[in-house]
């Protein structure tokens, strides 16, 4: 993985939570300044998102026939980029510049030192705060003041407060559509390297479309972010992109390539979710751990990875 190498998601954060945003905004003539890209990591994430990733797919005419076809979908995502104790939370809106170009959209991020899910509950509302103030904003003076708040507030006393600490889940995971999606999910990261997405050649990671284990976003991003946490391979990053309002999540494990951002716009009739695997007997062993792990999510028990304890619980600990 030369691209994302040995820093990304390795920053000496030393403690900071860092706010950042790129993309268009009708405050700005053509692409914003970036605000807050302060770290080697949230420039890597720009440049393989949005610079490389939708930028790519733009040029290349990618999401033309989906358009004109009413396959497409708008931009409207919250995402959870994780590897080890390094984190970032984000959203992506549709937005224009002053001159009404629409086809970039707007990005909003905090990266953190913890694990994804406990970035997924410590920080997605602050995110979701964040993205409406920017949508709302009119000038660009209103836009860095938000930042500038948001920032305040994820590094300041309030994100101590208990009621930032999770809390039971409270809908039910479809069974019957999860464990089949977690035995292909298993399948396909085991061996490492492996891609079951049908692109050729591939040789530095993997992706999916998965179904959505909830209509609640948190619930959604926690759960695959726990499982990710808990089996991927300790040096792959990952990124889990989940669409508002829609019934999947894609998953991109390890080095993103252009075309991975091509599920940022396709519906599910484009790009269906991963089809179950044929029964073997590796798929029966992969089949009763997913319903253990299923098992354990309804019991209340820790998603985290077992050989360490979590950013959170380590925190209170503290207190």
């Amino acid at each position: 993985m030369n691209r994302l190498g040995k820093h990304f998601l390795r920053d000496s954060l030393n403690g900071k939570t860092h706010v950042g945003g790129f993309g268009k905004h009708p405050a700005w003539d053509d692409h914003i300044d970036d605000i807050g890209v302060a770290t080697e990591t949230l420039v890597q994430a720009k440049q393989i998102l949005y610079s490389e990733g939708i930028a790519s797919q733009l040029a290349s005419g990618a999401w033309n026939e989906i358009e004109k076809s009413g396959q497409a979908i708008e931009f409207d995502h919250r995402f959870v980029w994780s590897r080890d104790e390094q984190s970032i939370i984000g959203s992506i809106w549709a937005s224009a510049d002053r001159k009404g170009r629409t086809r970039f959209p707007m990005t909003a991020c905090i990266q953190a030192g913890c694990n994804g899910p406990a970035a997924t509950r410590l920080f997605l509302a602050f995110i979701e705060r964040l993205g409406l103030l920017c949508r709302t904003a009119k000038t660009q003076e209103d836009v860095r003041n938000s930042f500038d708040q948001a920032r305040a507030e994820v590094n300041g006393p309030m994100l101590h407060s208990e009621k930032l600490y999770p809390s039971e889940r409270e809908t039910q995971i479809p069974e019957q559509t999860i464990v089949p999606a977690l035995v292909t999910l298993s399948a396909g990261l085991n061996p490492p390297g492996r891609s079951v997405s049908g692109k050729a050649g591939r040789s530095t990671g993997a992706s999916f479309r998965l179904p959505a284990t909830s209509k609640r976003m948190n619930e959604n991003l926690e759960f695959w972010s726990g499982y990710m946490a808990r089996h991927r391979k300790a040096d792959w990053p990952y990124l889990i992109i989940a669409p508002v309002a829609k019934s999947w999540i894609d998953l991109i494990v390890g080095q993103p390539i252009s075309d991975d951002f091509y599920c940022l716009r396709a519906n599910e009739s484009v790009l269906p979710t991963a089809s179950a695997l044929a029964e073997t007997k590796r798929t029966r062993r992969l089949e009763e751990e997913a319903r253990c792990y299923l098992q354990g999510v309804a019991a209340g028990s820790n998603p985290f990875p077992q050989n360490r304890r979590s950013w959170w619980s380590r925190l209170l600990a503290r207190r």
